[in-house]
């Protein structure tokens, strides 16, 4: 007896202990700050924002707010709080000049997209870069322990990275997870009095026996005296609801995403979300809570008022049915509130009227994926005869970590071009690939949200391969690796080059692959219309030019361009003076830059470049260039 009551003192001592942060955070996100915790502004630039928390991004949540610098860069950024250098980074994407500064509770400020460190830190970044002159820099400097104390200056405002310029702060809980900014004293700094906007309404139609999405309809919102009304709408079957909706805040023309949202059905709260915190883990997640579909198609953020099977974020107070409506016949008054931080509400309001449906409840799973061909505008292809194909192991350049094929569940169909019907699993590693096994798709376990019911057609042209997936832009929770055995008439082509293809408006985005012994490999981040085509065209250079940076020291800056593959900044090479440095790049701005902190340009000042796309087309040049101080 005395064993067991020790053996559960201490089991709920350790519960206690280890009570997951993510489930106090959703009680109170600010769990980790003590009363008297005050934050500073970080930057003298100005109070206004340009984003808030939770705003939809290309493939995550925004995860911090956005201060306006009016398109300037070089304004101060101070420390937050007290705290000590965690980590730097340095990068033409993302982030670009960042700084993580650790506090005495544990948690976090994030200070992103500098043009440049203060100096001290600044010159510590460039030795550890100088050793190899690398761009790129990811280093924890917790052992230095180089302290700030709050309202000292740590950097300066810039636009390294990605977007124009402006700052970047963000709050980090001590699991690292981003907490709103605005739930701090550090909303007093931001005047808003202006109540959130409405613009649009999307239905999305549901399956009736597996809630998968099937299609949508958007309505527009029209002003009305005590809010906005999106008019009656008919509907038959289930529906989920997204909103397009945005707040304002005083004097600044910037659009914010809303920081609360309910839906209710007479006087019943239906659906409550409300943006307080959540894991980087989950930030991909997004797409599920944004219907992507709308997003694929419009490129506008419609934040769903329902909730599909995979949603991690721990944004939903309240999903009565997951938030779908599957209702009766007949007409039901519907309410969308929508409140920012500040408690400015906006109310939209809408009746539907239900035809031929029979009430469904209770909902406890809403399927994450459409059916092929089940979104407009898709091309439907004729499944003609069925082939029963013998089985054959991959080649062994494919790698041995590959699953051979799994040929349960799987059909192949000829139409006068290469097909393949699968149903994926998301709870095992999975494998979709062609008939004759030259091409493959190697899901993760985990990578998938729900099962996906897909179809993949390959047509190969003389110039180039498409490969065409059904459905199409779908999200995935981690990367899956795509592998292609290139057609002997396309494996001395050493300048092929692997794309994404949106299929709303046919624009290709390169994906950097691996292209060796005739095999294409690539890491995918979403379910897309893939290319492959060749690439011959080097990139375009300018003529070099001597500059100074906003800390005075001097730079050589070289216009590039290649609207293929871009620029490989990392293979590419400046020497000035026969004196290698670090070669940076500002994608934004179109300039690979030579950063050297002891170059003093000469007279007459000798550039050797070499300057490569993303599959190794190159243009070079020695060029000598004045400089008149």
């Amino acid at each position: 007896m005395y064993h067991k009551l020790k053996t559960y003192l201490l089991f709920t001592l350790l519960t206690i202990l280890i009570w997951p942060m993510s489930l106090r955070a959703q009680e109170n996100p600010l769990y980790f700050l003590s009363d008297s915790t005050e934050y500073a502004w970080p930057t003298d630039a100005t109070e206004y924002l340009s984003s808030t928390f939770g705003e939809t991004r290309s493939a995550h949540l925004h995860s911090g707010i956005d201060i306006r610098t009016w398109g300037q860069e070089g304004y101060g950024v101070f420390a937050s709080r007290d705290g000590e250098v965690h980590r730097i980074g340095i990068g033409p994407k993302g982030y670009g000049y960042v700084i993580y500064l650790k506090h005495s509770d544990g948690s976090y400020t994030v200070y992103a997209h500098l043009n440049r460190f203060e100096s001290e830190l600044q010159s510590i970044a460039d030795s550890i870069r100088l050793q190899d002159y690398s761009f790129e820099l990811e280093h924890t400097l917790e052992n230095e322990r180089i302290q700030y104390k709050k309202g000292e200056i740590i950097g300066f405002t810039g636009s390294t990275g990605v977007g124009p310029p402006h700052l970047h702060f963000e709050i980090r809980d001590p699991n690292f997870n981003p907490v709103n900014p605005l739930l701090t004293n550090l909303n007093s700094y931001v005047s808003d009095t202006i109540p959130p906007i409405f613009t649009q309404l999307g239905i999305e139609y549901l399956d009736s026996d597996n809630y998968r999405y099937k299609d949508f309809e958007l309505f527009p919102a029209e002003k009305v005296d005590d809010g906005f009304d999106f008019g009656d709408i008919e509907v038959e079957g289930p529906v989920g609801l997204s909103v397009n909706v945005h707040d304002k805040a005083n004097r600044t023309p910037n659009s914010y995403a809303v920081y609360s949202l309910r839906m209710v059905l007479e006087s019943d709260t239906l659906f409550h979300s409300v943006k307080n915190s959540f894991s980087f883990s989950h930030s991909s997640d997004m797409f599920l809570d944004r219907s992507y579909p709308i997003l694929s198609e419009t490129g506008r953020g419609f934040q769903r008022l329902y909730k599909v099977h995979g949603n991690r974020l721990p944004i939903y107070q309240k999903a009565v049915n997951e938030g779908v409506l599957h209702l009766d016949d007949g007409i039901y008054p519907v309410k969308i509130i929508a409140e920012d931080i500040y408690g400015n509400q906006s109310v939209a309001t809408l009746k539907l009227n239900v035809n031929r449906t029979e009430k469904n409840e209770p909902i406890h799973y809403v399927a994450s994926y459409p059916s092929p061909d089940s979104v407009l505008n898709r091309t439907v292809y004729d499944w003609l005869e069925t082939t029963v194909v013998k089985e054959e192991s991959l080649l062994a350049s494919a790698g041995p970590e590959l699953l051979p094929p799994d040929y349960q569940n799987i059909s192949f169909y000829y139409s006068g071009k290469q097909s393949v019907k699968k149903s994926l699993s998301p709870n095992k590693l999975d494998l979709l690939h062609t008939a004759d096994q030259k091409l493959w798709i190697q899901f993760p376990r985990g990578s998938l949200y729900d099962t996906l019911n897909v179809r993949m057609e390959m047509t190969q042209t003389a110039n180039q391969i498409d490969i065409k997936l059904s459905p199409t832009e779908l999200p995935i929770s981690r990367s899956a690796t795509f592998n292609y055995i290139l057609p002997d008439e396309f494996k001395d082509r050493t300048r092929l080059a692997l794309f994404s293809v949106e299929p709303f408006r046919n624009r290709e985005k390169f994906i950097r692959a691996d292209n060796s012994s005739g095999l294409i490999r690539a890491s995918i981040d979403e379910i897309t219309n893939l290319r492959i085509r060749e690439d011959r065209v080097a990139p375009w250079v300018g003529l070099p030019e001597i500059a100074q940076n906003l800390a005075g020291m001097h730079i050589i800056r070289i216009p590039v361009k290649d609207g293929d593959t871009g620029i490989d900044y990392e293979k590419s090479s400046i020497i000035v003076n026969d004196e290698p440095g670090i070669v940076e790049y500002d994608p934004e701005d179109n300039y690979l830059i030579y950063y050297n902190p002891d170059f003093k340009p000469k007279l007459t000042n000798s550039i050797d470049y070499r300057i490569y796309d993303g599959v190794g087309n190159q243009k070079s040049q020695n060029i000598d260039i004045r400089y008149n101080p």
